[in-house]
């Protein structure tokens, strides 16, 4: 088929959603699409917050994904999958969980007392506040023991866990999520409040950037789903970060448009889709054959008026801020990631310090504050191998103190579920268990919508990759990763 006579696809959106729906239409077998991407930002949005980052101490650079970007098997399977099909390097990596109170007197440097001299498990153990040290998979039993508990009282904790883990597994397997929150969900089976709000909510809130009370609204089946399948299963990261996923998705893809903000997307009766944007030389507009939304769901209802009727615009978000923070004697600055010279040592940290337990073994201190203003939350402290931490959901991101150590701050929209959001997606995606089929369903006027959020399920990347299969499946292309 002749480059003319292919129908032009527009993909609005270079995310993981948006990058993978257009590498599966660019490589149809049939070669009938072409494919635009139109993106606001200066560069494709997927890896851009993502910074490199170098140790004055080894003269190493480390890449750091911006948010952080970690995969577990089981819940994660079309993803690991696609990277498998891409020959995306991955390493297992295990984390040592770290529970800690925020208290008003200690900053963000409480969760970070990891040096170079210590071993994960002893920076672990000296998190100040903390009330226990989780070991990802059990690699480590028993697992570290916090400085500020006696021995009798950590074994009174570790039999309180046992008791209340297999409490909740059993539940996950056995007890199945009616139409309910994640709260009523968690009444109904009488899991212990303190479990609940001391681990179950600070763990599963940094998984889904959010605060508790968000977390308890979410639909009980998106948590025990994520619970069921990911139980026992390996985490993964990319080697040298998602700039590896990103530049295989874009590979020989022509027309992307950068620095251009889509302001309108108008169906036509003749069946193509006008697309209106603004671009650095001005206001634009072209007609597409297809297009595919790949953004959040406030974004599309914004853009596309039929999806306004939906309740589209009722599904909530969040803004969510994720920094890099240095060690407090600043041993780390920022290096340009085009700069070749300086990139020149950059290596996978895992494989490059192999033998070293913390390039196996990360800390993530999870510092929840129980009361205040908005609830409950947790903010996640990720200490990486060459030492900087990546905070998600600060609790004093605005202090002094931290301001001097952040090396680089990045925001994002985090999409929210609810039980009626639920309902929603599944509508719009002609779910048969999701109510009625009335008004616009995905595909109608030739539009499809994109995104973590579009599936059944967390709004994590599994999400993106699905709803992108999704839409090479209703344009009838093959996807080599489902073989």
């Amino acid at each position: 088929m002749t480059e003319t006579a292919r129908e032009r696809v527009a993909i609005i959106g270079t995310g993981l959603a948006g990058l993978t729906t257009a590498h599966l239409l660019q490589n149809d077998p049939k070669k009938r699409y072409a494919v635009t991407l139109l993106e606001q930002a200066d560069s494709l949005s997927f890896d851009s917050a993502s910074v490199a980052v170098k140790s004055h101490e080894t003269g190493a650079v480390e890449r750091v994904d911006l948010p952080m970007r970690a995969s577990a098997g089981g819940y994660y399977a079309n993803l690991n999958r696609m990277y498998h099909h891409l020959e995306v390097p991955m390493h297992p990596v295990r984390f040592l969980f770290v529970f800690a109170k925020a208290l008003k007197q200690r900053g963000t440097e409480a969760g970070n007392c990891q040096d170079s001299s210590q071993s994960p498990s002893a920076a672990a153990s000296a998190v100040p506040d903390g009330y226990f040290v989780h070991a990802s998979n059990l690699h480590q039993l028993p697992p570290p023991r916090p400085s500020a508990y006696s021995t009798w009282r950590y074994l009174l904790e570790i039999l309180y866990l046992i008791i209340c883990h297999a409490w909740f597994r059993a539940a996950c397997f056995l007890v199945r999520p009616h139409d309910e929150s994640f709260a009523q969900y968690l009444e109904r089976i009488w899991l212990p409040r303190r479990y609940t709000t001391h681990y179950i909510l600070p763990l599963m809130s940094s998984v889904s950037t959010c605060t508790h009370d968000e977390l308890l609204a979410f639909p009980a089946s998106d948590l025990v789903n994520y619970n069921k399948f990911s139980y026992g299963q390996q985490h993964y990261t990319v080697c040298g970060g998602v700039q590896q996923v990103q530049s295989r998705l874009s590979r020989g893809i022509e027309d992307i448009r950068v620095r251009s903000r889509v302001l309108e997307v108008l169906p036509r009766s003749s069946g193509k889709v006008l697309i209106r944007w603004q671009d650095t030389v001005g206001a634009q507009e072209e007609v597409f054959d297809k297009a595919v939304l790949a953004v959040s769901p406030d974004v599309a209802s914004r853009l596309f008026a039929p999806l306004k009727t939906t309740g589209l615009d009722k599904i909530p978000t969040t803004w969510v801020e994720s920094s890099v923070l240095t060690n407090a004697s600043r041993a780390h600055s920022l290096v340009d990631s085009d700069d070749r010279t300086s990139q020149g040592k950059v290596a996978c940290m895992h494989h490059a310090a192999v033998e070293v337990e913390s390039a196996s073994t990360q800390v993530i201190t999870l510092r929840t504050q129980f009361s205040g203003l908005g609830g409950a939350r947790s903010e996640a402290l990720h200490t990486m191998p060459s030492g900087v931490v990546v905070s998600t959901c600060p609790l004093d991101g605005e202090s002094e103190a931290t301001q001097k150590r952040t090396l680089k701050t990045a925001g994002f929209r985090r999409t929210l579920r609810t039980v009626e959001s639920r309902a929603t997606v599944k509508r719009i995606f002609r779910d048969g268990s999701g109510g009625t089929t009335d008004g616009w369903v995905n595909g109608e006027n030739n539009v499809w919508l994109a995104g973590s959020w579009c599936w059944d399920g967390m709004v994590l990347l599994e999400g993106c990759v699905v709803s992108a299969m999704r839409v090479a499946d209703e344009f009838g292309v093959e996807i080599p990763w489902r073989k």
